[in-house]
């Protein structure tokens, strides 16, 4: 069941664009889902922290999904590295691109894990 789903494109794209992100409520997880081939910059990171608060799950465990990421920027690491998640975090991405464009962020202040299986992901964040 999903409840509180937020949908987000970036303010410089049209809005026919794909959607870059979203960010829902599920039982006991919140999830971020990047779109696949995105260049994640610091007003992603702001957006998505804007989103997790207006979702009302913003405590819950973090289940942060990606896919062909192109690239993360060096501001946008640097935000994401200066917050603090109550909670643990798992990223589960596809490969071994997706492990080292989001190595990074293993070395945040909040407990954070890499998976490839998002089932074991979700088991560890509810341990």
């Amino acid at each position: 069941m999903e409840t509180n789903v937020v949908h987000a494109r970036s303010a410089q794209t049209p809005s026919d664009d794909p959607v870059r992100f979203s960010v829902t409520v599920l039982p006991f997880v919140l999830r971020l889902r990047w779109s696949p081939r995105l260049v994640i910059d610091r007003e992603d990171i702001t957006r998505v922290g804007s989103a997790m608060v207006a979702s009302g799950g913003s405590a819950l465990p973090l289940l942060v999904e990606v896919s062909a990421l192109q690239e993360v920027t060096w501001e946008a690491r640097t935000a994401v590295l200066s917050y603090t998640h109550p909670a643990r975090i798992a990223i589960v991405g596809s490969d071994a691109v997706d492990l080292v464009l989001t190595a990074f962020a293993v070395r945040s202040s909040s407990e954070t894990r890499f998976f490839t299986d998002r089932d074991e992901a979700v088991l560890w964040l509810l341990q």
